[in-house]
């Protein structure tokens, strides 16, 4: 198995490991409907998965930006392909807002993780939680465009 492959297969790894996780979470906040379970349960797992997630999310852009390199993407810009440099722009695009997102939700989870969370606090990680779970899927779409056009 070639380091290029290796390189893959830890990044297709460490992909399904964030959507996963991400989609567990989010689900939980959604189907669990009584409002101390779902506060001891991101009181216990929080913390776990967010240094988790933050290892995950440094994992992926180190092997994407390998994957990148490697599969000289760069050179595509100039490329004739329209639709593959789109989809690998809008791609990296989505991952630049998902890494802002991921702060920002975390931020606020760590922030107020031995307290209640203020009304704003509320807003805004839920909205970011809503927002990176359906990024996740608008850039999974776009990995396996891009692949498949490979």
């Amino acid at each position: 198995m070639s380091l290029l492959e290796v390189m893959l297969y830890i990044h297709i790894l460490a992909a399904a490991s964030w959507v996963g996780g991400a989609m567990l979470l989010f689900i939980l906040g959604v189907f669990i409907r009584d409002k101390e379970a779902i506060t001891v349960v991101y009181k216990y797992i929080g913390p776990t998965y967010g240094y988790f997630q933050s290892a995950v999310l440094v994992i992926l852009l180190a092997t994407g930006t390998y994957l990148y390199m490697q599969y000289h993407f760069q050179e595509l810009w100039r490329g004739s392909n329209e639709i593959l440099v789109q989809h690998l722009y809008t791609k990296i695009y989505l991952v630049g807002v998902i890494v802002i997102a991921t702060i920002i939700h975390m931020y606020i989870s760590f922030k107020a993780l031995n307290r209640e969370r203020t009304y704003r606090e509320k807003m805004v990680s839920r909205g970011t939680s809503l927002g990176i779970f359906l990024l996740n899927l608008f850039i999974l779409y776009y990995a396996i465009s891009i692949r498949t056009m490979l």
